[in-house]
């Protein structure tokens, strides 16, 4: 891209689950389990999973208009073959695919991290069941009870764009011998390896796109009776000239007569930390979210611009089309 010293887009971001379970674990018995992880003293926290995220994040961008290589794949048996053929599919360049062969292969330049929830799961399950009288059965039959277990919490999580690989694809990626390669891809050599390159403003476009995904992100497992809204409440962003997910151990919040309350300390020693690497920084935050908005508005003020969720995601595009 024209600005050679930009390395990475990383991000952080708040998401609110008021009741859910975004990304199940597995069953026992007639419990389905929420994904948890357990602290070192011994609570757990719920989590989702970075793979699930992705997921969502590829529904998002198919309903911005983008196709997906899903569409092209071949199946056979277990094995899923992908069309390998990423400057025509945005999920293949921005997640990347593997060949059931292992000789051709993607790793993806956007990573996640998994949600993190912020506070102890506390237990709760959602009671259903299945009547068989609505299958033409007598009600003496009865019918299926289950439980979901579930939880109301707020969660972190993370992403980390490369920018020199956005767009950009290998030989080792495509294949010894890759065909259809549209003539409109710059084709570069460098240390033995030779490169194909999208043009810039498709690059700016899918990372802009993928920004938009961002703010519009839902999905997960059981949303006909448990529809999440996972758009983020708060997000940091950053343009870097390294390659680090600045703002992953960074955000933290507590919770205090039913309002949360973000602990500015671990985020302004993180970005304390790396103003060396960091070219332009913006948060955005949901109005009326956090009992300390004023707090938050004046200590970040002078490390980037603060404004309206929907601003900053907006501000992040414009900030992606300076490329």
């Amino acid at each position: 891209m024209n600005n050679q010293q930009s390395k990475a887009l990383a991000l952080g971001y708040l998401i609110k689950v008021s009741t859910g379970n975004i990304n199940a674990s597995h069953t026992e018995g007639n419990v389905v389990i929420a994904k948890k992880v357990t602290l070192p003293d011994g609570s757990s926290v719920p989590y989702f999973s970075g793979q699930a995220k992705r997921r969502m994040l590829r529904d998002r961008l198919e309903d911005l208009g983008f196709a997906l290589s899903e569409v092209a794949a071949q199946v056979s048996g277990q094995e899923v073959t992908p069309p390998v053929q990423p400057w025509q599919y945005i999920d293949e360049d921005l997640f990347g695919y593997m060949d059931p062969s292992g000789a051709r292969r993607r790793t993806s330049p956007v990573r996640v991290s998994a949600g993190i929830g912020m506070f102890p799961f506390q237990g709760d399950r959602d009671l259903g069941t299945r009547s068989f009288e609505r299958f033409g059965q007598a009600v003496s039959a009865g019918g299926n009870m289950f439980e979901t277990e579930l939880y109301a919490n707020l969660f972190k999580g993370n992403m980390l764009v490369e920018l020199d690989r956005v767009g950009v694809f290998s030989d080792l990626e495509l294949g010894d011998k890759p065909k259809d390669i549209p003539a409109h891809l710059e084709k570069i050599e460098k240390n033995g390896r030779v490169f194909y390159v999208l043009p810039l403003e498709e690059r700016k476009k899918r990372l802009k796109a993928l920004l938009e995904a961002l703010g519009l992100l839902w999905g997960g497992g059981r949303t006909a009776r448990m529809l999440s809204d996972l758009s983020p409440r708060f997000v940091a962003y950053s343009r870097m000239t390294i390659k680090h997910p600045v703002f992953l151990e960074a955000l933290q919040v507590s919770y205090s007569e039913g309002r949360y309350e973000l602990i500015l300390e671990p985020l302004i020693s993180a970005l304390q930390k790396f103003s060396n690497y960091r070219q332009n920084t913006l948060f955005g935050l949901e109005k009326g979210f956090f009992s300390n908005e004023e707090e938050i508005r004046q200590n970040l003020e002078p490390y980037g611009k603060v404004m309206d969720l929907y601003e900053a995601i907006q501000e992040a595009q414009k900030d992606v089309e300076s490329l």
